[in-house]
């Protein structure tokens, strides 16, 4: 059953959808976390800016930490040590069902099932089975509808397959999911330039009308997968110290804040992050170059030569030594290199955070989102749960 250290997913993006009816456009931000330090920024980011969030970790960052219950561990410890005392939600990003039914174990609030690669028909019964699972919990469900182009860890895809605003609520109301990521031409990656002209957001603004129209869109949330801007200024830095990142762009945030006011009430983010912690690491070692030589961190700066296109965070820290104070972090581990250097990563996230709940619309909201139970989600869900 779900942690009541974490809000309900319902109850967040709620908020969102409550102050875009009020007249103010929100959506609250998801962002993805694979180490201690990344989660501790998020957190710290949302208390400056007064938002709830949404915290993901992905397949690939449950097997970096040694399971979703290390990830779940890592986050309250987050959340304990900070005295963070906004709504947050935890989250399994681009899940299957086994993948899924694990983190819903692991005292994960909401779980994502990707079963876009099936037909529409099989889509919402795979989704299904997660939803009756999930629900019985009082855990959330998000499901993926299209296809995004682009690469995330181990979801591939060639070409964007749209989504049609026509079947949005079909599939609300086949599988009870109560999120859909919808594709209308964004991209995963920091590759995105290509795909902006792709860009459709008249698909948000429809679907988001057709559950309008259904009544759906009060407990039924639309969300904006590969939304990551891609600041050119962590390119850049990343590419003077050594890296050699090509082609990279994001998506404008003039699209992305018209996605919102179209109806996205949720917007992933992970290559932002992503790049921010790769600039200040190249960084470190520039300014610092006898980190290099670092018992505990030098082996970062090895992999980052060989790989200078790398900005995949776990494909570097994994050189840490010991590899647990990623996980659980103390002063006390005397290694001044590695406590400086997760200090710069902190405050560069932070700052971002920051920026982007203030363009999303979601900072100030963390005081509007309903305080429910998971008790209270499984009477709920009980209700709902009549497909």
């Amino acid at each position: 059953m779900a942690d009541n250290s974490f809000s309900p997913m319902t109850a967040v993006l709620r908020a969102a959808e409550a102050s875009a009816q009020a007249g103010k456009p929100a959506a609250i931000g998801a962002f993805n976390v694979n180490f201690f330090t990344q989660a501790d920024a998020v957190l710290e980011g949302l208390r400056r800016a007064n938002a709830p969030a949404i915290i993901q970790a992905s397949k690939g960052a449950n097997k970096f930490q040694g399971g979703p219950d290390k990830i779940s561990y890592m986050l309250r410890r987050a959340i304990e040590t900070s005295g963070h005392e906004l709504p947050v939600v935890l989250h399994l990003d681009h899940g299957d069902v086994q993948k899924g039914a694990l983190c819903v174990d692991s005292g994960y609030s909401s779980v994502m099932i990707d079963a876009s690669e099936h037909d529409f028909e099989d889509n919402c019964s795979v989704t299904r089975v997660m939803v009756v699972y999930a629900h019985r919990k009082g855990v959330g469900v998000e499901g993926e509808y299209g296809r995004l182009s682009g690469v995330e860890e181990d979801v591939a895809a060639q070409q964007t397959v749209y989504a049609d605003p026509e079947m949005v609520p079909l599939f609300f109301r086949n599988t009870n999911a109560d999120a859909l990521a919808i594709a209308y031409g964004t991209s995963h990656g920091p590759n995105k330039g290509k795909n902006i002209d792709q860009l459709k957001t008249e698909i948000v603004r429809e679907s988001h009308e057709n559950l309008v129209k259904e009544g759906l869109n009060n407990d039924h949330f639309l969300v904006g997968h590969g939304s990551s801007t891609v600041p050119k200024e962590l390119v850049a830095e990343i590419n003077k110290c050594g890296g050699s990142i090509k082609d990279a762009q994001g998506v404008p945030m003039a699209k992305i804040k018209e996605g919102i006011a179209f109806g996205l009430r949720k917007m992933n983010i992970d290559t932002d992050l992503r790049l921010g912690i790769t600039a200040v690491v190249r960084k470190f070692f520039v300014d610092n170059p006898s980190a290099a030589k670092s018992k505990t961190i030098g082996g970062i700066k090895n992999v980052l030569d060989k790989q200078l296109g790398a900005i995949d965070p776990r494909d570097y820290l994994k050189a840490v030594n010991p590899f647990d104070i990623l996980r659980e972090p103390s002063d006390e581990s005397g290694v001044q290199e590695f406590i400086d250097m997760m200090a710069l990563i902190k405050e560069r996230l932070a700052d971002h955070v920051v920026f982007l709940v203030n363009e999303f619309g979601s900072a100030g909201l963390a005081g509007k989102v309903e305080k429910v139970t998971v008790e209270g989600m499984v009477r709920r869900y009980k209700r709902s749960d009549t497909v």
